[in-house]
Order: structure tokens, then C-alpha cells, then sequence
């Protein structure tokens, strides 16, 4: 099968077995330009990495270089440009309130999930759409369809999710940056960036999940 056809695949048996708010989103991150797949156009507005998440759930595709990006936090954590300092050294979510003090506040940043490489951009695409296989799958649901993708989960490995998230930087480094690094899943509850900008609702919450792991993934559903 090609890539569609298994991306087609993957997103019926995701919509049938799992109550889905929109379209589960496949991502792919760019070394070059010469790696862009046809048939997506450049994003014609600069927004947040967590914004063109939520475009793709509701049926876009495009792809974005850094110039698009208008969340510098959220384009370092997806790898497409260095952390600003200010948040790297945790300084702006203390100034911002988010932590008792600027040593609390550097020890949650140093654990954020970001991605090291340099890359040159990132494709955005319904799942059910896309003709490449994605370095991640972002799932947008309701707390039922988190359990239910747990479920999935603990069906192979007889082990505990365990998610990795603060309540900051949640579809760029808990939903992207974690799978992508780890070559696993992780759930996020959101952040004030993702539920104000880009609308993810307050009855949503999101599961990132490797391309590695995906086809694993979608049989266990399948069988549960």
C-alpha cells in the first residue's frame, strides 16, 4: 500500500473505535526543502506551531518554514530553530507567574521535550490526507478517547502510561517533540497557548504518537 492508503487506513480504524473531536493530524519534519512532498503549498500566514496543528484537525494542509512560525518557544521545541534564552533559562514563565521562583522555574524548563536537530520545516496534514509517513500522529479528544487510546496502549506492554507534560508547551513539546524523541506516545492536557490560540477546547486534550509506533499502535486498537 502507499503511504495514503495506510494513512487512509489508520484514520478509519482511528474514527471507528475512537471518539475523535476532528481529524487525527500527521506531521513530518523537513532536513531540506528537497524532502517537501508535492502537493502542499506554503502556509500563507505567520501563527503558532499549536494554531496549524488545529488548521490540519479541521481538514488543511500545508507546510511551514521558520517564517511562519510566530511562537519562537513553540518553533524551538519542534526543532526548527534554537529555544529563545529567556525560556530556555525558564525567565519568562517566571516572569510570566507560572513558578515560585527563577530556580523552580529553570528546573521544569530544563525538562521540557525539545527536539535538538536543526530542521529546514514541517508538513501539516489530516491523516487521512497525507502521502508521507509521519514522524508523529496528534490526536484530539475527549478525556473517553484518552482513555481509550490508554487502553491501546497497555494492551501490548502490560506497563502504566505515563505521561510527560507541565501544563506549558504542549502540542509543540509534549504532543511532537516527546514522541518524536522518545519513539513512543504521550498524552498532554494542553497549555494556555494551545487552548487560547489555537482553540483546543476545554473538554480536549491531545496524544501524540510516533510513526514508529503507530502501526503497533493501530492494531492494538484493533483488537481491544
Amino acid at each position: 500500500m502507499s503511504s495514503l492508503e495506510t494513512n487512509q487506513e489508520y484514520s478509519k480504524i482511528l474514527e471507528d473505535n475512537v471518539k475523535l473531536t476532528c481529524k487525527a493530524v500527521a506531521v513530518k519534519l523537513l532536513a531540506s526543502e528537497e524532502e517537501l512532498p508535492e502537493g502542499y503549498d506554503l502556509i500563507d500566514e505567520k501563527v503558532r506551531h499549536c494554531e496549524m496543528i488545529r488548521k490540519a484537525s479541521y481538514g488543511e494542509k500545508f507546510y511551514s518554514t521558520i517564517e511562519q512560525q510566530s511562537c519562537l518557544g513553540g518553533a524551538g521545541a519542534i526543532g526548527l530553530r534554537d529555544m529563545p534564552p529567556k525560556l530556555a533559562s525558564g525567565e519568562k514563565y517566571f516572569e510570566l507567574g507560572r513558578f515560585k521562583d527563577l530556580k523552580t522555574a529553570k528546573a521544569a524548563t530544563e525538562k521540557l521535550s525539545i527536539i535538538k536537530e536543526r530542521y529546514w520545516g514541517i508538513v501539516y496534514s489530516p491523516l487521512d490526507e497525507a502521502t508521507f509517513k509521519p514522524d508523529v500522529v496528534l490526536i484530539i479528544t475527549e478525556p473517553v478517547g484518552g482513555m481509550k487510546l490508554a487502553q491501546t496502549i497497555v494492551y501490548s506492554s502490560g506497563d502504566k502510561v505515563r505521561p510527560n507534560f507541565a501544563g506549558i508547551q504542549s502540542l509543540c513539546g509534549d504532543a511532537l517533540a516527546n514522541p518524536f524523541i522518545t519513539g513512543g506516545v504521550n498524552f498532554t492536557l494542553g497549555c494556555d497557548g494551545s487552548r487560547n490560540a489555537a482553540d483546543i477546547k476545554d473538554n480536549e486534550m491531545t496524544i501524540g504518537i510516533s510513526g514508529e509506533k503507530l502501526e503497533e499502535f493501530i492494531s492494538n486498537l484493533q483488537a481491544i
